[in-house]
């Protein structure tokens, strides 16, 4: 299929560790993303949060003051996006939206997650991507097992 697709990401697919096994093989081989051909993104009129009790994050709708720092990603094949779609599962909606990339003035359209469950399962805080950082060996983590349930949902 083509590789037309753009997304914002804005929690833990920022690192390149958890979305190339996300795109690999089932999680079970480990592949190359460079999310430095990716560009530094923002999201207005929406606000990220720490998912209680767990190490991912969410975002949701807000006031236009309001930004959600993350990378856009472009060149992502159908086939990415219905991987993508099965990880962030039921708690989650694809949207598009329009994102500014870099220094841009001009927003550009892609597509990301938004929260569509419960907003009394969010903390008051953002996601502190420093701490799921510590917490998760990035180059031994194995999405495919439940000892890492949080980041597999995530």
């Amino acid at each position: 299929m083509s590789t037309d697709f753009s997304c914002f990401l804005y929690g833990t697919l920022i690192f390149p560790e958890v979305i190339g096994r996300i795109l690999s093989n089932g999680g079970k081989e480990k592949i190359t993303v460079d999310l430095n051909s990716g560009a530094p993104a923002v999201l207005k009129g929406y606000k990220r949060y720490q998912v209680r009790g767990a190490w991912y994050p969410a975002i949701i709708k807000s006031n236009e003051n309001d930004e959600a720092k993350g990378v856009f990603l472009k060149g992502l094949s159908y086939n990415d996006i219905l991987k993508l779609d099965d990880f962030e599962g039921d708690q989650y909606k694809r949207m598009d939206v329009k994102v500014f990339v870099g220094d841009s003035l001009d927003p550009i359209p892609a597509q990301t997650y938004v929260w569509i469950d419960s907003a009394n399962l969010l903390d008051d805080k953002d996601w502190d991507s420093t701490e799921f950082k510590k917490k998760f060996d990035m180059d031994m983590i194995d999405l495919s097992s439940d000892e890492n349930n949080d980041v597999k949902n995530r």
